[in-house]
């Protein structure tokens, strides 16, 4: 007789203490904090071990990013607002967010990730990719923009029916700071070489999603930087390997017929694993010997946009 798979995970806490929707949520490198953001406009960072509220800091607008300095030696949180606003946070007991981020550019912040090597900071703002750097202690400015990426030939679609609006959904570094992987909303997946040292930034590689809207909620580079996992704002969440449109495994959930919302993917057990927040208010964990669910986390109907791991 087979042997019933365990869970993967189980219950520790529910946290509660936002009034509305968490949008986003990042775990601290040493792993003993955790940072939520909402659409309350709180960000709330919480013990991990003791499942309680450490600060609560208000920033008065929608949070839609969040991510800590992945250095282990400092306590760095970057926070991004749908009003543009784009701070850092390094003294959790602050009321407010401090120490902007100077763009050049008063936007929705919709994506932020940070080199472990360069310490550079990509930042998805309105239609644009910034690359950032610390120029002064605690203080980051744009050194360089990317391209705007090509659009997705949408053959299934007249062209008044083609969404041009840029969005970047997700941004990963890779290769030691020196390229940037971006997921966007329209524009499929392009990972950038990024010209430290001159003004050309060249593109890679490219995937063209080929589910039929060809939109994508979020974006994942899996460990070992040979796949890419994307949510299809559709049914489930599509497997590629990197740099090909070849589809190597689709996973589905079923839909009640809810808000078909950006929700966020990640890998899992070193990459053997994957998971994604629904729209019908559960995350489903799958691993990828099979396209079978492992387990389904149950969050009583409520819509998971945000998952870290």
């Amino acid at each position: 007789m087979p042997q019933e798979t365990p869970n993967l995970y189980t219950l520790i806490f529910t946290l509660t203490g936002h009034t509305d929707g968490v949008t986003c949520l990042s775990f601290a490198p040493q792993g003993d904090l955790l940072a939520s953001g909402g659409d309350d406009g709180n960000i709330i960072i919480w013990d991990v071990e003791l499942g309680k509220i450490l600060h609560r800091i208000i920033a008065r607008c929608v949070i839609t990013a969040l991510a800590w300095d992945p250095s282990k030696w400092r306590r760095r949180l970057f926070v991004g607002g749908a009003d543009g606003l784009l701070a850092i946070v390094e003294n959790i007991e602050d009321r407010e967010p401090v120490h902007s981020v100077l763009t050049g550019v008063r936007a929705p912040v919709y994506a932020i990730a940070i080199d472990s090597h360069t310490d550079h900071l990509a930042i998805g703002v309105g239609s644009e990719v910034h690359i950032a750097k610390e120029v002064s202690y605690r203080k980051y400015a744009t050194f360089k923009i990317l391209p705007m990426p090509p659009e997705l030939p949408s053959p299934s679609k007249p062209k008044e029916q083609v969404d041009n609006r840029v969005r970047a959904r997700s941004l990963t570094f890779k290769n030691f700071g020196r390229e940037l992987v971006v997921a966007y909303l329209n524009h499929g997946v392009v990972c950038w070489h990024i010209g430290i040292d001159s003004d050309h930034d060249t593109q890679r590689w490219r995937i063209s999603p080929i589910h039929p809207h060809q939109l994508i909620g979020h974006g994942a580079l899996s460990p070992d930087e040979s796949s890419v996992l994307l949510s299809n704002l559709s049914d489930g969440l599509d497997l590629y390997a990197v740099g090909h449109n070849h589809l190597v495994m689709s996973f589905k959930f079923s839909s009640n017929g809810g808000a078909n919302l950006p929700v966020q993917v990640s890998f899992v057990e070193h990459g053997r694993g994957i998971l994604g927040g629904s729209s019908e208010g559960n995350v489903h964990v799958w691993g990828l010997a099979s396209t079978e669910s492992r387990q389904v986390l149950e969050h009583d109907g409520c819509v998971v946009q945000a998952v870290a791991v």
